[in-house]
């Protein structure tokens, strides 16, 4: 029996498939269901406000105002009191919409991350549906929603902070390591939150304090040495460091930050996917 048993084990661990394969597979299925996410896109972006009089517009003026408020607050009223220096270049209204809009990506998608699958049971229950296709439509949206935010963040570097450097032809890879990281995040904690929902609430309270703990409106330096290290200890800081070396900096000032950044969405992505196809055949039943 107990020879049995471990033929059984090994047989197992040999036709299990390869980290390669199951990230194929994954890649192949949101392949063949491109229209599927755009529909799911479009759903999502004007279902929450139809019979509006302004429509789907609202979605997108939310973050302007945000970071707006934030440009106006912090980079007018206090950065009009700082001097540009070699170590600072540009404005600090700049530094503040280049930090501030890729944290609000961050805070968006990790909020929409744990309803997935929750707020998608009907879907998820089929038997015929691509799951995998919900994480995906549900961070493609998020970028959407943001993408005006973010040509206000392009433009005002380019026209009114100082301009932008070679370094910012290396958005479209930031881009792409961020929406990695966030698909890996959204499959990770949508598939655990349908059995810990308690997942949800510990989100939501990180996400309304953890901005405070990232570079994206001070510069490290600025921050007592005594908590210092909570902004290292962050790991969504790496991500604003990335940007600010691509549009604000104009050189790679954080190497380290490129490096974590980088691992950090690969790792995360493979994590997530692992975690979803093992949970994937129970998530019906307890949805």
């Amino acid at each position: 029996m107990g020879s049995k048993h471990s033929h059984d084990s090994v047989d197992g661990l040999t036709n299990a498939p390869s980290l390669a394969a199951v990230t194929l597979d994954f890649v192949r299925i949101i392949r063949r269901n491109l229209a599927l996410i755009y529909e799911m896109v479009l759903r999502d972006i004007r279902g929450g406000h139809v019979g509006h009089g302004l429509g789907s517009f609202w979605i997108y003026l939310q973050p302007m105002i945000v970071v707006g408020t934030y440009m106006l607050i912090f980079g007018v009223v206090i950065g009009s009191k700082m001097a540009v220096t070699a170590t600072f270049p540009g404005d600090y209204t700049s530094y503040i919409v280049i930090g501030l809009t890729s944290w609000l990506v961050m805070s968006n998608a990790l909020g929409r991350a744990t309803n997935a699958f929750s707020g998608n049971a009907n879907l998820v229950k089929q038997v015929v549906f691509p799951i995998e296709t919900l994480p995906v439509a549900t961070i493609v949206a998020c970028f959407v929603i943001y993408a005006p935010t973010f040509v206000l963040m392009l433009g005002y570097k380019l026209f009114l902070g100082g301009g932008l450097s070679w370094l910012s032809l290396a958005l479209p890879f930031v881009l792409g390591l961020h929406a990695l990281l966030c698909v890996g995040l959204t499959l990770l904690l949508s598939v655990t939150t349908p059995f810990l929902r308690d997942i949800r609430e510990f989100v939501t309270i990180y996400m309304s304090v953890s901005m405070y703990f990232t570079p994206a409106i001070y510069l490290p330096d600025w921050v007592p040495i005594l908590i210092r290290p909570v902004l290292y200890l962050n790991p969504f800081s790496y991500a604003v460091w990335v940007y600010q070396d691509t549009l604000f900096f104009g050189e790679i000032r954080h190497g380290f930050a490129w490096i974590v950044f980088t691992a950090m969405a690969v790792a995360m992505f493979l994590a997530g996917l692992i975690v979803f196809r093992r949970v994937k055949p129970y998530l019906g039943n307890v949805l």
